[in-house]
């Protein structure tokens, strides 16, 4: 049984570094963003695909009930 918790909490751990990675691609392209006047369809796509990743892992995530106790608490936003 421990063995099965410590793989899941370092399935848990990959999920919360990938989520908050990708928030901070998200902040990082709502910046550019804002700065852009006319933004490309590729743009576009990328930053709709880059949203889509984040919810399916951010909701991955909470079916998980992961926890996670670092200075950014992605989880429990």
């Amino acid at each position: 049984m421990a063995k099965r918790n410590k793989i899941k909490e370092e399935g848990d751990q990959r999920l919360i570094t990938l989520v908050e990675k990708l928030q901070n691609q998200i902040a990082l392209q709502q910046d550019l963003d804002q700065t852009t006047l006319d933004m490309s369809d590729d743009n576009v796509v990328a930053s709709k695909i880059l949203r889509a990743k984040y919810s399916f892992l951010y909701n991955e995530a909470r079916l998980r009930h992961t926890r996670f106790s670092g200075i950014t608490n992605a989880i429990t936003q």
